[in-house]
């Protein structure tokens, strides 16, 4: 794991970051916020055995990875076996999570979802443990601009579609136009060069729009089912499904 994606608590701008692997995370964007945002009505399994199997992308030190499983736990049947897998590209925070949260339905491991060979791996092998072959549900939360940032419009359309092969449900909060700005802003405010790749991006403006338009296109072909109304910090989150999957 690369020396620049390990948690920076030496950075004077607790607000700069290259991949949003902030320490103090949760005290600006509360779980219980979260999880507020969520209906109740739309988890199922497809699955024949009582099984429901979650990813939750990003997972920062996994404390709303916990709150998602017990959310879901809470509004599906009580004889259906829930488990969640947090994954981060942070070895710092996978190692806080794995500490704090001793659950024997949450794994978390460290991973950079970008990176084929290792998400096949670990992906594939977790799957396995559970008989399935694609997740219930992917959280995808404040994920999506450092990846845009990271690897282009090519990577955040390939995410994107990644994720979609590997899920019947997929639920995203986009971060909007205005905090990739800010994230620009605050690196070079912090000394760091800025993500080189910011002024090639051709998807701008609506990013809720432009992930919509992939989700909901001809290579993933999924539908949009809720979207909610902002959150505390003015971000909805958008929820879709595979486009056979039935009520």
């Amino acid at each position: 794991m690369s020396a620049k994606k390990k948690v920076d608590d030496d950075n004077s701008d607790p607000g700069a970051s290259r991949y949003g692997n902030f320490i103090n995370y949760y005290q600006f964007h509360h779980v219980v916020e979260r999880v507020r945002q969520l209906p109740q009505h739309v988890w199922q399994s497809r699955h024949p055995v009582r099984k429901y199997i979650g990813l939750d992308v990003g997972c920062n030190a996994g404390d709303l990875t916990i709150a998602l499983w017990q959310f879901l736990k809470d509004n599906l049947s009580s004889d259906i076996d829930v488990n969640v897998l947090g994954v981060d590209l942070d070895p710092v925070l996978i190692q806080r999570a794995r500490e704090s949260h001793l659950n024997s339905s949450v794994d978390f491991e460290c991973l950079d979802f970008c990176c084929t060979h290792d998400r096949d791996n670990i992906i594939g092998n977790y799957l396995k443990r559970f008989d399935k072959e694609k997740f219930d549900v992917i959280f995808c939360f404040s994920i999506t601009m450092w990846i845009h940032l990271n690897h282009g419009d090519e990577g955040l359309v390939k995410f994107l579609e990644d994720i979609c092969e590997r899920t019947e449900l997929v639920v995203i909060e986009p971060q909007l136009w205005k905090n990739y700005r800010n994230a620009s802003r605050r690196l070079r405010r912090s000394g760091e060069m800025d993500f080189p790749l910011i002024n090639t991006l051709k998807l701008t403006g609506d990013m809720v729009k432009h992930i919509e338009n992939i989700v909901c296109g001809d290579k993933c072909r999924f539908e949009k089912i809720t979207i909610t109304n902002d959150n505390n910090w003015g971000r909805k989150v958008l929820i879709f499904r595979r486009f056979n999957l039935q009520p």
